[in-house]
């Protein structure tokens, strides 16, 4: 990895001020693998020599995760939101039997690697209906009992996972479209930790186009959006302000209603959007650059700023979507021949949120 610039790293003393250091997430993808497993999908830029630095790496490679506690460490990033694929899944296996030790290893040697919770992949383990949204009847709030049961006796209790309050931290991946029976199901999910000696902090990636509900947030200790990419008037825009101004609306409303509510509210950051490598004709674009002639980490730049005038002042905390999501063009890690270096990112981060 190349060496920080000086200017990057006069950078990284910078600070928030006393009592006011942020939590810098990101959401970190553990599925890929040495025989092509999930790099086959394709990316954007893989057929013109794009895509990641150290090429299409194998996520359970323990040099690739030592880079990647490095690169976290330069761009101060403190937390990974990894991907959570149920019980015995490729990404499960990597995180439990990959991921761990090595955290253990740079922990008791005195490093600070990041911590990590779970993204869990509901649309994925509970299925997602086109009508009925993630549906929960009693054999979904089986499914869904059963696989915290699992969290909480192979994860929480790990020395390097995330809590806030002394409680064990999971997102849950588009909550927003939880139908059915959900209310108890959260309930019954809460009761299994509980039983177990611990409380459940549980992040629901509500935030998005319509309009605050209440009711819904209180189910939750936080809320959060994954993705802002979603509606087709933004297709075919070169100029992004309009898209980051409408974010900026969307984020005050529903910080708002989040502190009424006395939850808490995570920003979300989105670098850009391109899953043309996958299907270029399913997604639109969110450049990188916010208008032409801008910087190739203006949009990260902007959103970034945007995310911290509404830090959730009792917590502190964004999510960068993402560290390493190829598909959707929302990777932040270092690439290859990318025009924003890992210097310069770095310095958007550290810039923006301080050391």
């Amino acid at each position: 990895m190349k060496a920080l610039g000086i200017f990057a790293l006069a950078l990284f003393a910078m600070s928030v001020g006393a009592g006011e250091s942020t939590c810098v997430s990101a959401y970190y993808y553990p599925w890929y693998g040495a025989d092509g497993r999930h790099w086959e999908l394709g990316y954007e830029g893989r057929d013109t020599e794009g895509g990641p630095a150290a090429g299409e790496y194998d996520s359970r490679s323990p040099a690739l995760l030592r880079e990647h506690f490095e690169v976290s460490r330069q761009f101060g990033i403190g937390n990974w939101i990894c991907s959570w694929w149920g019980p015995g899944s490729w990404e499960d296996v990597t995180l439990r039997e990959h991921l761990l030790p090595p955290l253990a290893t740079a922990r008791e040697a005195g490093e600070k690697p990041p911590t990590f919770c779970l993204f869990y992949e509901a649309a994925g383990l509970l299925g997602l209906d086109p009508e009925r949204g993630i549906y929960f009847d009693e054999a979904k709030r089986e499914d869904f009992a059963n696989h915290f049961r699992f969290l909480t006796e192979n994860y929480f209790s790990d020395p390097s996972y995330r809590r806030i309050d002394g409680k064990p931290v999971v997102f849950l991946y588009l909550s927003r479209a939880f139908e059915g029976d959900y209310r108890r199901a959260l309930a019954e999910v809460r009761a299994v930790v509980r039983a177990r000696g611990l409380e459940l902090y549980l992040v629901g990636d509500e935030v998005y186009w319509g309009e605050p509900d209440h009711e819904r947030i209180r189910l939750y200790d936080a809320v959060t959006p994954y993705n802002m990419h979603g509606p087709t008037g933004y297709a075919g825009l070169t100029d992004g302000t309009s898209f980051l101004a409408d974010c900026d609306e969307v984020y005050a409303r529903w910080s708002r209603v989040a502190q009424e509510a006395g939850v808490h509210f995570i920003p979300g950051i989105l670098p850009g959007f391109d899953s043309g490598g996958v299907d270029a004709a399913a997604h639109y674009v969110i450049p990188r650059r916010l208008r032409p002639g801008a910087g190739p980490l203006s949009t990260f730049a902007a959103m970034s700023a945007m995310a911290k005038k509404h830090l959730d002042p009792a917590l502190r905390e964004v999510a960068i979507t993402s560290f390493n999501e190829w598909h959707e063009g929302t990777a932040i890690e270092p690439a290859k021949g990318a025009e924003a270096s890992a210097a310069k990112t770095a310095e958007v981060i550290r810039r923006v949120f301080g050391e």
